[in-house]
């Protein structure tokens, strides 16, 4: 019985290295896709000052800080081995319904919709701070 534990510990090593190294992996791709998003702007920002090159921009802005967070919430897995905590993530939900209350561009629909997100998950993130003390 000993052994079939030590082999279930070692298998379970084994896996949460596998994790961290696909985080490791998926973090390089992400830097990467980071950067040509970033130079992907500047031909943007040449082209003029017309509503629609804007409405781009903006929506490449958004998807950069996308990238970003997404970058973030890696790094806070890898610095914990491969564990997030909740409050993060809610906080990283908050961060990304805000981002795209930002695109929505005069959506009646979407933008109330991104209202009422937002503010379950403040309420699930208080929730959460009062009875985890």
């Amino acid at each position: 019985m000993k052994k079939i534990y030590k082999l279930a510990a070692n298998f379970s090593h084994i896996l949460r290295l596998c994790t961290i190294g696909a985080l490791a992996i998926l973090g390089i791709l992400l830097t990467i896709i980071l950067f040509t998003e970033a130079f992907s702007l500047i031909p943007l920002m040449q082209d003029g000052n017309t509503d629609h090159v804007i409405f781009r921009i903006l929506d490449r802005v958004i998807v950069f800080f996308l990238f970003f967070s997404f970058m973030t919430m890696i790094i806070a897995a890898l610095k914990h081995h491969g564990r997030i905590a909740v409050d993060f993530l809610l906080s990283l939900g908050i961060m990304a319904l805000i981002r795209g209350l930002i695109a929505a561009h005069g959506q009646p629909y979407e933008i109330l919709t991104n209202s009422i997100a937002i503010l379950l998950l403040i309420i699930g993130m208080v929730i959460l701070k009062h009875f985890m003390k």
